[in-house]
């Protein structure tokens, strides 16, 4: 009889030491999951940008976020040096939709040929060099004729970084080619042809590389985009978790965004099925040579097809759930102004 009843001790025993094991684990997740939350918080207070002007795009509608309404976002990586202005090298806009659960993402050539809110002709980028967020957003509102609802803003060193605080990521290069490293030395980065792990540096002359490629700006954007996939993968991926501290500090000095806090926590909540499926886009049309009389010069500039622009921004606005426009409004794309030449930018 003793000897069941130590038996029966003996069970309880085991079930009370795996309950206490399991409220132990539950407790440190608790802790663990309350400290990312707070790093979260600080981290974003840390990055907390202006909030982006009302314009003509954005005055009428309201996003929420925790009802699963459809968003665009604005990515910008932007080479800025000390002393220096900054122009973006790399836009991006992706519109993500809860109910089809997908993501539309689509790279702008930086040449591309638009009209500023001011009526004067430049290159896209150029508009990051004259105002900044506010007037980017402005000139890819009336450029894609949709609403931007976010934005954020990466320096380059900030890629850097962040790649190698997630531990590399993996591309499939189409291409072998060298390419200049993050201080601008030339053919200090060898990119292999085929599968292999980048670190930061490596990965941004992978994204950056242009003149080498065979499909020139295209090519560029195609790698640019698989980046910035990869990293997505990898930033939402559960090993990056035990990162999320070392995530922070290495990429809050080069990050600006909009996004608070409780917007990011409904998009994880609502929106993360999303990313698993990124349709790409392209804006097409052609290479060509321009006089701007403000440069005093030809300018190689990236000449848009306006039907398939039309087209493109029908897509957009579906996936946004906005209604379809019933003509183009070229405004963006036409116009016989030049832009007055600035100091602080180099086409």
């Amino acid at each position: 009889m003793r000897s069941d009843q130590l038996k029966v001790q003996k069970k309880k025993k085991r079930v009370y030491s795996v309950l206490l094991i399991l409220a132990i684990l539950i407790l440190a997740g608790s802790v663990y999951a309350t400290y990312l939350f707070l790093s979260a918080n600080d981290f974003l207070n840390s990055i907390q940008g202006d909030d982006l002007p009302k314009t003509s795009m954005n005055a009428e509608e309201k996003i929420v976020l925790t009802n699963k309404d459809p968003f665009s976002v604005l990515l910008l990586g932007v080479d800025k040096r000390p002393g220096d202005v900054g122009r973006s090298d790399s836009i991006m806009v992706a519109t993500i939709n809860p109910e089809t659960e997908d993501v539309r993402l689509l790279s702008i050539p930086r040449d591309t040929r638009v009209t500023l809110p001011s009526g004067k002709i430049d290159k896209i980028n150029a508009s990051y060099a004259y105002g900044g967020i506010p007037l980017t957003v402005e000139t890819v509102e009336n450029l894609l004729q949709i609403p931007i609802h976010y934005y954020a803003q990466i320096n380059m060193q900030g890629l850097v970084v962040l790649v190698d605080a997630l531990g590399g990521i993996t591309v499939d290069s189409p291409l072998e080619f060298d390419v200049q490293d993050i201080n601008d030395v030339e053919g200090k980065i060898h990119i292999d042809k085929g599968l292999q792990k980048l670190n930061g540096d490596q990965a941004l002359g992978y994204a950056r590389m242009r003149y080498e490629d065979p499909q020139g700006d295209w090519g560029r954007q195609k790698r640019q985009r698989e980046v910035v996939t990869e990293i997505i993968d990898e930033t939402i991926s559960i090993n990056s978790l035990t990162n999320f501290s070392k995530i922070f500090k290495a990429v809050g000095p080069n990050v600006t965004t909009n996004f608070n806090s409780r917007d990011l926590w409904a998009i994880a909540t609502n929106y993360s099925t999303a990313a698993n499926n990124i349709k790409t886009l392209q804006l097409e049309g052609e290479e060509a040579y321009e006089y701007f009389p403000s440069y005093g010069q030809d300018v190689f500039v990236w000449k848009l097809d306006e039907n398939k622009l039309v087209q493109l921004q029908q897509e957009l606005r579906g996936h946004l759930n906005l209604d379809q426009i019933t003509q183009s409004n070229s405004s963006s794309l036409d116009s016989t102004n030049s832009l007055e030449a600035s100091s602080e930018y180099i086409p």
